[in-house]
């Protein structure tokens, strides 16, 4: 069998393998992120326009908390793992966890403070507050252990734990919601709000816990509880999380603070609407994430190998620019009508929100595929410089456009998303001249 042969089969069973894995880590990442579309019409509707709203908000607030709570665990348990490999990767996923929970000790003190102090003049909940910081928490801990499967490609078990996730969040949801009296639910009232969060703390809590079981079992992961250990495992995630701690804030910035704005400058009914689109447009970048979180290993090892020339990665990138505005147009195609039945004729107006923001997000093809090849390298100085940039571009975006009117606000993530390109772009070509 020739060198040429030996490597084209060797193309076609990882091309193979890959295709299989991001089909089944697609299936799962739909499992688990499509909760909120399969209870989309059904959350709308007991909440209302303004509950809606305000449950975006306190979830945007979790989205933050999970940046300093989390330090991008799941990065640094993936390059621990391909890296110095399975030996030693227990003490990381157990310091990890460990440093989350003293994180969170010291966020949740400081916000149920601050809400306390500050909570009338900014319209805060306290109680809601303190479900975000435990919502943060338990979403910490998932993606942890999801990390541990996806760097040893056990598919299977992935998506396990997001049908576990997935159902358990659906079914503790209504359950709450319908131990509820009917006045309650119709007004969209605080208690909603918080029997929402509560089901999905309970669900990620549930699903920790049996895969911190089950990785130990089934995987044969060993955890050890020397404390030289795991302060080497606390150190190796604090030295590799906070060089991203600016490059994850970016990415929650462009995908959370436009709630944050609008939940203060409009009504909760104006959010309510916006998020709705927002949140229907977000089946886009699940799907491109999932696929991508399939396609990290496989993509990483062709770097090892040096078989992925990024001269290809920048053609394939360049190509995917055109299916933005393709997207937005199918969208903007689709009769008005569908919306206001799919979530209620309150929230009719969402598809020029789901149209803007698809546009948006399909710009996240090129990024990952760029972004990947500096995370590889360890550029992760120049990833944070790139996505401080795009944010500040962000900031400015949203300052001016929500002081014009709410329709301009999804052209502030266009804008911030579509900079970052030319900028990947240049950078990764110094790495490998095109």
């Amino acid at each position: 069998m020739t060198l040429a042969s030996t490597a084209q089969i060797w193309r076609k069973r990882l091309t193979q393998g890959m295709v299989k894995d991001s089909a089944i880590y697609v299936a799962g990442e739909l499992l688990s992120k499509a909760v909120p579309f399969v209870l989309l019409p059904y959350l709308t509707r007991q909440l209302g326009v303004a509950g809606f709203g305000a449950l975006a908000f306190y979830t945007a607030v979790s989205a933050f908390l999970l940046i300093f709570i989390s330090l991008s665990q799941n990065a640094a348990i993936t390059r621990y793992y391909y890296v110095y490999g399975k030996h030693g990767l227990g003490n990381v996923v157990l310091a990890g966890a460990l440093l989350s929970v003293g994180l969170w000790a010291v966020v949740a003190c400081g916000l149920v403070v601050a809400g306390a102090l500050l909570g009338n003049q900014l319209s805060l909940n306290t109680q809601l507050l303190g479900y975000s910081t435990l919502l943060a928490l338990g979403q910490s801990l998932v993606q942890s252990q999801l990390a541990v499967r996806q760097c040893q490609k056990r598919a299977w078990d992935y998506l396990a734990l997001q049908l576990l996730l997935a159902t358990t969040n659906v079914g503790l949801t209504v359950m709450f919601f319908s131990a509820m009296t009917a006045d309650r639910v119709a007004t969209g009232a605080d208690g909603q709000v918080a029997a929402r969060l509560l089901a999905i703390v309970l669900a990620q809590a549930i699903t920790a816990c049996l895969a911190w079981l089950l990785m130990r079992t089934r995987l044969g992961i060993r955890l050890s509880w020397r404390k030289r250990r795991l302060w080497l495992a606390m150190r190796y995630i604090v030295a590799l999380g906070l060089p991203l701690v600016l490059h994850a804030l970016s990415y929650t910035l462009k995908g959370q603070l436009d709630r944050v704005w609008v939940y203060q400058r409009f009504s909760a009914a104006d959010l309510g609407v916006y998020a709705a689109g927002v949140q229907l447009a977000g089946a886009v970048s699940v799907v491109i994430m999932a696929v991508n979180s399939a396609a990290v290993p496989y993509l990483y090892e062709a770097f090892k190998a040096r078989r992925m020339p990024i001269v290809r990665l920048h053609r394939w990138g360049l190509m995917s620019l055109l299916l933005a505005p393709i997207a937005a147009g199918v969208v903007w195609l689709l009769p008005r009508s569908l919306f206001g039945w799919l979530l209620g004729a309150a929230f009719a107006d969402s598809q020029y929100y789901v149209a803007c923001f698809t546009a948006a997000f399909m710009l996240l093809i090129p990024y990952l595929l760029w972004v990947n090849v500096l995370f590889y390298h360890g550029k992760n100085r120049q990833i944070a410089a790139a996505s401080m940039l795009s944010t500040l571009v962000y900031v400015a975006v949203l300052a001016y456009t929500s002081s014009l009117a709410l329709t301009w606000v999804p052209l502030a993530t266009l804008a911030s998303n579509a900079v970052l390109l030319p900028l990947l772009y240049h950078l990764t070509k110094r790495i490998e001249p095109v």
